[in-house]
Formats: structure tokens, C-alpha cells, sequence
């Protein structure tokens, strides 16, 4: 609303599938439905692994680094699951 000074820890988004992005990592969770939209040949953002990606490194997210960084896939994906049971909460 313009009023605090201080940003975000975190951003919760919403296409197709739920992300959340917390520093320089975008964690995207794993999804039902093709990565592919067939009608458009448009990537659709889903995959049935979870996603993770560098902003620093890749802000176009196109390279997956989920398999190298298990450990900020468990804690991104713990934290988006608790704000997706309780939204209220704050870590």
C-alpha cells in the first residue's frame, strides 16, 4: 500500500500452478497438466518436478536447478506449503 518502507521477505504467485520467490530463488510447485499447451505451443509452467530457479543467474527461467539445490527446494516448498494452510501466518 505504499506506506511501510520495508519490502517483502517473500511472493506468493498464482499461474496455473503456485510459486513463491524468496530472494534470488523462484521455487514453482509441482504441477498436473502438460508443459506444453498443444493448441498454442506455449509452455504452460507445469511439470510434474518441482521447479527451482536462480533469478540472479537465469531471471528467464529457463534451467531448472531444483536437483542441485535439494535442500532450497525442501525449505521453499515447506514454506509455501505452511502459507498455503494457514495465509495469515507469518514465518
Amino acid at each position: 500500500m505504499g506506506e511501510s518502507k520495508i519490502g517483502r521477505e517473500y511472493l506468493v504467485e498464482h499461474a496455473g500452478a503456485l510459486s513463491l520467490i524468496k530472494g534470488r530463488w523462484k521455487y514453482i510447485e509441482p504441477g498436473k497438466g502438460p508443459k506444453v499447451l498443444a493448441n498454442v505451443h506455449i509452455e504452460s509452467g507445469l511439470a510434474p518436478e518441482p521447479q527451482l530457479y536462480d533469478l540472479n543467474e537465469d531471471l528467464g527461467e529457463k534451467r531448472n536447478v531444483a536437483a542441485e539445490h535439494p535442500a532450497v527446494v525442501k525449505d521453499l516448498s515447506a514454506l509455501l506449503e505452511k502459507l498455503r494452510d494457514h495465509p495469515r501466518s507469518r514465518p
